[in-house]
């Protein structure tokens, strides 16, 4: 069989999956002869494959564009805006396309590309029947297999070889003169800690409480004499933000508006990164900052940082993991206190 020259690989969202998707689609890149890979994506993931040198094109899926089109009832936009996604979509005729995202959506984007390979995840990996859309299927063993793991099975399929290695990636130069001129302008003294306490409107069920960050910085900065940077995306979480730093001092600064490479630049200047379960983590994995990451209801074994020095901090109290959103309780996250956290920050930096 010839070698694949064009490959469209199918992974929408979210930003930590779409990290943990690109060691296998490097593996692909380095396992066969120079192919041309084009990615369908969405949302604050694309400007992640900006940075990625060996994505040969990136395809948006409109989603929040059909979205609000449909909400306000313009529906002939919104059938034109999926028309001209569509068109996009089949301008390239694949030799492969790879859906490792498995569901009903991204099965319907397989069918519709122009290619007759398709090949996807089935048991245990697949949702919403998305299978019935492959033509070949990778099937897996065990259900906590780890995403980046889980992924290059479908590199093994495919009797490519390669082994998972660091993703490399190029930051523009203007977002990294954006963050030189943030660093220029705030004049931090000594250590740089990075601190996200935040995360998705999905994954608030994740986040460890405000007021433990709060203690946490306190005794990082008594620690360690350190500067830190409050990471934040909304404007909801610039004001949560504000109001953490209140009181903690000069030491404490809020990072400047981020976009995703201006943060792939941010993380890749800091000493340490500190935050929960969210797509930000990832990208601090892929920068090479060491990370403490905080894990309460979400399975580590399926979604821990990668790459990197990770140092991970979980009680297991007998419910979690667990997908709960609308958890009362939340034991999982309450019961690590801020002192067992430095303890971790403290091993960490130790050894670096």
């Amino acid at each position: 069989m010839p070698q694949p020259k064009n490959i469209l690989v199918v992974r929408l969202s979210s930003l930590g999956d779409v990290v943990m998707t690109l060691p296998a689609i490097y593996a692909l890149k380095r396992g066969l002869s120079d192919p041309k890979i084009y990615w369908v994506c969405e949302g604050s993931s694309i400007g992640l494959l900006e940075c990625i040198d060996f994505i040969d094109g990136v395809i948006k899926f409109p989603r929040y564009e059909i979205f609000n089109y449909f909400r306000t009832g313009r529906l002939i936009q919104a059938a034109k805006t999926l028309l001209s996604f569509v068109r996009l979509l089949r301008k390239e005729k694949f030799d492969l396309i790879l859906d490792f995202h498995g569901i009903l959506k991204t099965g319907i984007i397989c069918a519709l590309a122009k290619g007759e390979r398709i090949i996807g995840f089935g048991k245990p990996y697949v949702k919403e029947f998305a299978d019935l859309f492959y033509n070949e299927k990778v099937n897996g063993f065990d259900p906590f297999l780890h995403k980046v793991h889980r992924n290059m099975l479908i590199v093994k399929h495919l009797n490519i070889r390669e082994t998972i290695s660091e993703v490399p990636f190029t930051i523009p130069e203007k977002e990294r003169e954006y963050i030189e001129d943030f660093f220029r302008r705030e004049s931090f003294n000594g250590k740089v800690f990075a601190v996200n306490p935040f995360s998705s409107k999905k994954g608030l069920y994740k986040r460890w409480p405000l007021k433990y960050y709060r203690e946490l910085i306190g005794e990082i900065q008594r620690e360690f004499k350190a500067s830190i940077i409050l990471l934040w995306g909304t404007k909801e979480e610039r004001i949560e933000a504000q109001m953490l730093k209140d009181g903690l001092g000069e030491n404490v600064k809020i990072s400047c508006p981020t976009t995703v490479p201006q943060l792939l630049a941010l993380l890749s200047k800091v000493d340490m990164y500190i935050g929960g379960d969210s797509g930000i983590t990832h990208v601090a994995s892929l920068s090479g900052a060491p990370i403490v990451v905080i894990f309460g209801p979400s399975d580590e074994r399926i979604n821990s940082p990668f790459f990197g020095n990770v140092r991970i901090v979980k009680k297991n109290i007998g419910c979690n993991p667990c997908k709960n959103r609308n958890c009362k309780d939340r034991r999982c996250l309450w019961e690590i206190t801020p002192k067992e956290v430095l303890e971790v920050v403290k091993s960490l930096d130790k050894e670096g």
